[in-house]
């Protein structure tokens, strides 16, 4: 039902009547998205490569890139990828490693 269905259906004469009544937890809300799968839609994967000769050689303990994010158009060598303040906002960014074209 719409607001203004169920507002003439209870009798308020105001749909802000009905919106206090119909008031919806937190719980509720959480359950009707899980329902629907919104979050099983909207997880979100991408590739990691691993340098295994950086990490192997000791180049990576001593800061060398070793995980790269597989972003299409380049990698992302940012440790902290998935905290990356300007997601996609990539080519500007000291961590970005442009793919070989061959």
């Amino acid at each position: 039902m719409t607001l203004f269905e169920l507002q003439t259906w209870l009798g308020h004469r105001s749909p802000q009547s009905t919106q206090f009544y119909a008031k919806i937890s937190p719980t509720t809300l959480t359950r009707a998205y899980d329902d629907a799968g919104y979050f099983s839609r909207n997880v979100r994967t991408i590739e990691v490569l691993v340098d295994r000769d950086a990490v192997t050689s000791g180049a990576a303990a001593v800061g060398e890139p070793w995980q790269h994010y597989d972003l299409g158009h380049g990698y992302c060598t940012y440790t902290f990828f998935e905290e990356c303040p300007h997601r996609m906002a990539c080519a500007p960014c000291d961590f970005h490693a442009p793919k070989d074209c061959g």
